[in-house]
Protein backbone atom coordinates (compact mmCIF):
# COMPACT_ATOMS: atom_id res chain seq x y z
CA UNK A 1 0.00 0.00 0.00
CA UNK A 2 3.08 2.64 1.03
CA UNK A 3 4.72 1.52 -2.35
CA UNK A 4 1.60 2.16 -4.32
CA UNK A 5 1.16 5.86 -2.70
CA UNK A 6 5.01 6.60 -3.19
CA UNK A 7 4.27 5.50 -6.96
CA UNK A 8 1.07 7.26 -7.82
CA UNK A 9 3.67 10.01 -5.74
CA UNK A 10 6.53 10.34 -7.95
CA UNK A 11 4.29 9.83 -11.36
CA UNK A 12 1.89 13.20 -10.09
CA UNK A 13 4.85 14.99 -9.59
CA UNK A 14 6.74 13.66 -12.90
CA UNK A 15 3.34 14.79 -14.92
CA UNK A 16 3.20 18.02 -13.09
CA UNK A 17 7.01 19.15 -13.85
CA UNK A 18 6.61 17.82 -17.12
CA UNK A 19 3.41 20.20 -17.62
CA UNK A 20 5.39 23.00 -15.96
CA UNK A 21 8.74 22.74 -18.25
CA UNK A 22 7.44 22.20 -21.64
CA UNK A 23 5.91 25.88 -22.14
CA UNK A 24 9.45 27.06 -21.20
CA UNK A 25 11.20 24.60 -23.15
CA UNK A 26 9.03 24.95 -26.41
CA UNK A 27 9.84 28.95 -25.90
CA UNK A 28 13.39 28.51 -25.66
CA UNK A 29 13.51 25.95 -28.53
CA UNK A 30 11.43 27.86 -31.09
CA UNK A 31 13.07 31.37 -29.86
CA UNK A 32 16.42 29.87 -30.35
CA UNK A 33 15.44 28.51 -33.46
CA UNK A 34 14.07 31.64 -35.26
CA UNK A 35 16.93 33.78 -33.80
CA UNK A 36 19.45 31.24 -35.55
CA UNK A 37 17.09 30.88 -39.00
CA UNK A 38 17.38 35.23 -39.11
CA UNK A 39 20.79 35.46 -38.38
CA UNK A 40 22.60 32.42 -40.63
CA UNK A 41 20.36 33.96 -43.09
CA UNK A 42 22.74 36.39 -46.27
CA UNK A 43 20.24 38.64 -46.13
CA UNK A 44 21.81 39.69 -42.98
CA UNK A 45 25.31 40.34 -44.68
CA UNK A 46 23.04 43.36 -46.93
CA UNK A 47 22.74 45.43 -43.27
CA UNK A 48 25.84 47.39 -42.05
CA UNK A 49 24.57 48.24 -38.87
CA UNK A 50 24.94 46.30 -35.53
CA UNK A 51 20.91 44.95 -35.35
CA UNK A 52 21.99 43.64 -31.45
CA UNK A 53 21.76 47.15 -30.37
CA UNK A 54 18.06 47.48 -31.33
CA UNK A 55 15.31 46.22 -28.48
CA UNK A 56 12.57 44.43 -29.40
CA UNK A 57 10.13 47.35 -29.80
CA UNK A 58 12.46 49.04 -32.24
CA UNK A 59 14.53 51.37 -30.19
CA UNK A 60 18.29 52.02 -29.55
CA UNK A 61 20.37 54.25 -26.53
CA UNK A 62 20.08 54.61 -23.01
CA UNK A 63 16.91 53.51 -20.95
CA UNK A 64 16.26 57.36 -20.32
CA UNK A 65 17.52 58.38 -24.12
CA UNK A 66 15.77 56.02 -26.46
CA UNK A 67 15.00 56.83 -29.83
CA UNK A 68 14.06 54.51 -33.00
CA UNK A 69 16.60 53.73 -35.83
CA UNK A 70 16.38 54.84 -39.64
CA UNK A 71 17.97 53.07 -42.74
CA UNK A 72 18.34 53.77 -45.96
CA UNK A 73 18.42 51.85 -48.96
CA UNK A 74 18.10 51.61 -53.20
CA UNK A 75 15.41 50.18 -55.28
CA UNK A 76 15.04 50.54 -58.87
CA UNK A 77 13.21 53.70 -59.97
CA UNK A 78 9.37 52.26 -60.68
CA UNK A 79 6.06 51.46 -59.55
CA UNK A 80 6.35 47.90 -59.30
CA UNK A 81 9.47 47.56 -57.02
CA UNK A 82 8.35 50.61 -55.16
CA UNK A 83 4.45 48.95 -54.44
CA UNK A 84 6.53 45.72 -53.74
CA UNK A 85 8.31 47.36 -50.59
CA UNK A 86 5.72 49.81 -49.80
CA UNK A 87 3.15 46.04 -49.16
CA UNK A 88 6.45 45.35 -47.10
CA UNK A 89 6.48 48.86 -44.87
CA UNK A 90 3.56 51.04 -45.66
CA UNK A 91 5.53 53.50 -43.67
CA UNK A 92 8.26 53.88 -45.57
CA UNK A 93 9.66 57.43 -47.39
CA UNK A 94 11.33 57.72 -50.73
CA UNK A 95 12.89 60.13 -52.09
CA UNK A 96 15.17 60.93 -55.49
CA UNK A 97 18.30 61.93 -53.78
CA UNK A 98 21.16 59.84 -53.55
CA UNK A 99 20.77 59.95 -49.80
CA UNK A 100 24.87 59.04 -48.64
CA UNK A 101 24.21 55.27 -49.71
CA UNK A 102 24.77 56.66 -52.84
CA UNK A 103 21.72 55.84 -55.11
CA UNK A 104 21.84 55.96 -59.08
CA UNK A 105 19.73 58.46 -60.94
CA UNK A 106 17.50 55.28 -61.97
CA UNK A 107 17.11 54.62 -58.11
CA UNK A 108 14.99 55.67 -55.52
CA UNK A 109 16.33 56.33 -51.84
CA UNK A 110 13.94 55.01 -49.60
CA UNK A 111 14.18 55.59 -45.99
CA UNK A 112 12.66 52.98 -42.91
CA UNK A 113 12.37 52.91 -39.42
CA UNK A 114 12.55 50.15 -36.50
CA UNK A 115 9.71 52.15 -34.73
CA UNK A 116 7.32 49.71 -35.49
CA UNK A 117 5.89 46.45 -34.63
CA UNK A 118 7.80 43.53 -35.75
CA UNK A 119 10.72 45.88 -37.38
CA UNK A 120 12.73 42.92 -37.75
CA UNK A 121 10.60 40.87 -39.37
CA UNK A 122 9.82 44.21 -41.74
CA UNK A 123 13.88 44.89 -42.25
CA UNK A 124 14.77 41.08 -42.84
CA UNK A 125 11.53 40.86 -45.38
CA UNK A 126 13.29 44.10 -47.40
CA UNK A 127 16.94 42.36 -46.54
CA UNK A 128 15.57 39.59 -48.54
CA UNK A 129 14.61 41.44 -51.92
CA UNK A 130 16.73 40.55 -54.91
CA UNK A 131 17.44 44.46 -56.11
CA UNK A 132 18.07 45.40 -52.56
CA UNK A 133 22.08 45.35 -52.59
CA UNK A 134 22.77 46.93 -49.09
CA UNK A 135 20.68 48.84 -45.95
CA UNK A 136 22.69 51.65 -44.29
CA UNK A 137 22.00 53.61 -41.38
CA UNK A 138 20.35 56.69 -42.25
CA UNK A 139 21.76 59.93 -40.55
CA UNK A 140 19.66 62.95 -41.44
CA UNK A 141 20.69 66.10 -42.44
Amino acid sequence: MIIAKMNVTIVQTSILSVLIATPYLLACKSLNSSTSQVFSSDRVMKITFDLSIISAAGLVGSVHNQRSLSYEFCIPADEKHLAEVRALDPSVQVSRSPGRIGCTKDQYLVIGDTHQTQWRDVLMAIAGLDYVQRIDEFVGE
